[in-house]
């Protein structure tokens, strides 16, 4: 019989705030992006001091080493090590291509179990020996899917209590209407059962709150100071969670040879492939559509289901860019809306949009502007005062900054539950040169002729 009073702490990997959370990721994905693949013996002396150029802060510090073995590594599932070599998650690739930061933390939340391979080996073997075997996120999705269903809102410390911190659930052996039932049943009583934090607040109750920041990065869930619920217009990704409650965990490490030599290395790595990995079902279902957002009133029309329309040519950045630029030049002056025109099905061009300067320059109001758009999806508003935020440009766009110089912008989107941000940067090649920005080449373009070939072979 269930009994939520048979408590055990099952702790994860410590995170940062969900600002912090949200901000640096950019950076890791793009330091991992440009050392990536490198030797392990060389990767942490790398990657501490690239960070530590965005930080300010000395690379040997206790706080650059934790940002790499704790978040980079063991919590966000950005890297995975084979044969002495470590490569880019399937995760780290897709944000790279997407920047799409709710789906990669919706993948974390997916892939996550208890027990797992990020943590020192003595804590998963304590899980192991208690017959741990648990999917927290799907639980909780599942949990707040049938309380809606009741019109009951669960509050965060029911949920820490009677499921997070319930031995009995965390060994599989408890349904979610049996958590539900017995939840209401104490409320009934007038029973108010928290976790305990005699210990201190962080010992008892840190673990469990960051559990509930993963599924606000994911952009699963909504709070208040005390209750939670669904954002329920993520149902397609909720549902999914929801499907897959009672599927076995990915990796059963009640299989594992204990007292076997290096186990703890074996576990480690065995985790870190899987827990990055990715698939295209999981890809499709974890997409964050700008709808699913409190990003406030847009000016994105919907994508309509079926028929290929404007709208689709471009992502939602681009599409909202292109609308505002129309309503500027609109209010300006209605006869010359036409001059704003989209050009980001045109490849190689090294821009999205071209627009007029209107009202913006009244001096010269016709001049063009020419728009490239970076569009990010993230759960907070951004916040650059203490770190950096980072974007890609290909060749062709930054050859198109240097021949239009300040006609040149990058409009820089955020679409957030703050609403939606833009940062708009003028003319980036010349404040790369006056040191304002920073321009890195991560790529190389190799031309060559027979002289540089060395050998030739017919294999068939």
């Amino acid at each position: 019989m269930y009994n939520p009073d048979i408590q055990y702490r099952c702790t994860i990997i410590r995170g940062k705030s969900i600002l912090k959370m949200d901000n640096y990721l950019p950076i890791y994905s793009e330091i991992l992006n440009e050392i990536c693949p490198i030797p392990a013996k060389s990767f942490a002396k790398t990657f501490d001091e690239k960070l530590s150029e965005y930080m300010k802060v000395d690379s040997n510090s206790k706080r650059i080493k934790n940002h790499r073995t704790e978040s980079v590594d063991k919590l966000l599932g950005l890297i995975f090590e084979k044969e002495g070599i470590i490569y880019l998650s399937d995760r780290s690739i897709k944000y790279l291509r997407d920047n799409d930061q709710p789906a990669l933390f919706k993948s974390i939340c997916y892939k996550f179990q208890q027990p797992n391979g990020s943590q020192k080996i003595s804590t998963t073997i304590d899980k192991i020996q208690h017959n741990i075997s648990f999917k927290p996120y799907h639980f909780v999705l599942s949990l707040l899917k049938l309380a809606r269903q009741k019109s009951v809102l669960l509050t965060k410390k029911e949920i820490a209590y009677y499921v997070l911190n319930a031995l009995q659930v965390l060994q599989g052996k408890v349904s979610v209407d049996e958590v539900l039932s017995v939840i209401l049943y104490d409320r009934e009583k007038g029973l108010k059962k928290e976790v305990d934090i005699s210990k201190n607040y962080a010992w008892g109750y840190q673990h469990i709150n960051e559990q509930f920041d993963y599924l606000k990065l994911a952009n699963l869930i909504r709070e208040d100071k005390e209750k939670v619920w669904l954002n329920t217009k993520e149902q397609i990704a909720i549902d999914y969670f929801i499907d897959n409650l009672n599927k076995p965990l990915a990796l059963d490490y009640s299989k594992y040879n204990l007292e076997e030599k290096k186990i703890g290395k074996k576990i480690e790595s065995d985790w870190q492939i899987y827990f990055g990995s990715l698939d295209q079902i999981e890809e499709d279902k974890f997409k964050t559509s700008i709808n699913s957002l409190d990003t406030g009133s847009l000016m994105v029309p919907e994508r309509p289901a079926d028929s290929q329309s404007s709208t689709e040519l471009g992502n939602d950045g681009e599409i909202f860019v292109f609308n505002h630029e129309k309503n500027i030049v609109k209010s300006f002056n209605p006869r010359l809306v036409n001059k704003v025109k989209p050009f980001w099905k045109i490849k190689g061009l090294g821009y999205d949009i071209i627009s007029i300067e209107a009202s913006r320059n009244l001096k010269n109001p016709e001049f063009t502007r020419y728009i490239e758009v970076k569009t990010t999806k993230r759960v907070s508003k951004p916040n650059f005062t203490d770190t950096w935020d980072s974007i890609n440009m290909t060749r062709n766009e930054w050859v198109a900054a240097e021949q239009h110089k300040d006609h040149f912008y990058i409009y820089r989107i955020y679409f957030t539950n703050d609403g939606t941000f833009v940062s708009i940067i003028n003319d980036p090649v010349r404040k790369n040169n006056e040191n304002i920005l920073y321009a890195t080449p991560t790529t190389y373009r190799v031309e060559f002729s027979d002289q540089a070939v060395d050998e030739k072979l017919k294999l068939a």
